[in-house]
């Protein structure tokens, strides 16, 4: 195998795929009851007035939790509205809650409802307070929660509290997420068979399960030299998603952007090879079983020109005693 062959293989192993809203705004205020205690949080001492706030904060959540359409519309006010994360204003009515919302034959919303946590409540008027709190949601089921703070206004009419308003703040990845959930069980030794020689694959966490640490050594077939190369697999909290660094033993690096695909991870690539020239290719990863999986990589490129497609099937190594 000539050396541009060897370094072309070797870009396109090491970039491999190893790792791989109005409904979500109406319950904004409240949160699942899971871990937290039956009475809102408060302070020690607190007037009646603020536990009559924070009394109705609680009986939203309930309603919330619950999924019942009818009786979150009982707690938004005539002129309620809304302004989320992207900014977008949206005017909250009875009719709108029941149109947007996703429900269930029997009338209770069907997807999970958000956390959230009420940090404080302050009052403009004696008939008009302020909540200040975080929230936690993600997306669909499986996805990795975000976390976000809202600020809602609350009114009192005809002895009632409700919700005049709510402003929601731009989502993060939530502290202590596992952002790795559909990865970690890649943690071990692999070995790689392929027509252009074998790889070796070593996967060990870093401190604090922050990042994912791989080591591949390519032993290529006939007489030239093995390569070897360290890359890290990390978490981009500004865009939310799975973000990889390679760097190899003969000067070349590469990057790529993560993306599940049903059971497979899609993986887009780039990089540099020794002496300058650019690469790109297009990686994929599909776990076969615990033990077994295939990597592959196509439409690869080097300056523009294409290369033939790579596909190697992996075998996890037996643990060592």
């Amino acid at each position: 195998m000539r050396n541009g062959q060897i370094e072309r293989t070797l870009k396109r192993v090491l970039t491999l795929s190893f790792s791989a809203a109005l409904a979500w705004c109406i319950p904004v205020v409240a949160s699942a009851q899971q871990a937290r205690p039956a009475s809102p949080s408060a302070p020690a001492s607190v007037s009646a007035n603020e536990q009559s706030v924070r009394d109705a904060i609680e009986a939203y959540r309930k309603a919330v939790d619950l999924g019942d359409t009818e009786a979150i519309a009982e707690f938004w006010s005539p002129e309620a509205d809304y302004v989320d994360y992207k900014g977008r204003a949206l005017k909250i009515h009875t009719p709108t809650i029941r149109e947007r919302t996703q429900s269930r034959e029997d009338g209770h919303i069907a997807r999970q409802a958000p956390k959230t946590e009420t940090l404080a409540v302050r009052f403009i008027t004696p008939d008009v307070a302020v909540e200040d709190g975080t929230i936690e949601r993600s997306d669909a089921p499986g996805d990795h929660p975000k976390l976000g703070r809202y600020c809602a206004m609350w009114v009192k009419k005809d002895g009632r509290w409700l919700i005049d308003g709510v402003r929601e703040s731009l989502y993060r990845a939530a502290a202590g997420a596992n952002k790795f959930q559909d990865l970690d069980w890649m943690i071990g030794d692999w070995v790689a068979e392929g027509p252009q020689g074998t790889i070796q694959v070593s996967c060990t966490w870093g401190p604090e399960k922050a990042y994912i640490l791989r080591h591949l050594k390519v032993e290529p077939k006939g007489e030239e030299p093995a390569l070897s190369a360290t890359q890290w697999i990390g978490w981009d909290p500004v865009h939310e998603r799975i973000h990889s660094f390679v760097y190899d033993s003969r000067g070349g690096y590469g990057q790529g952007i993560w993306s599940k695909d049903g059971d497979a991870w899609t993986v887009s690539t780039s990089g540099v090879l020794p002496d300058g020239q650019r690469t790109s290719a297009t990686n994929f990863y599909s776990r076969v079983d615990d033990n077994t999986a295939i990597w592959e990589s196509v439409d690869d490129q080097i300056e523009g020109r294409p290369g033939p497609d790579v596909r190697f099937r992996a075998t996890r190594k037996p643990a060592k005693k």
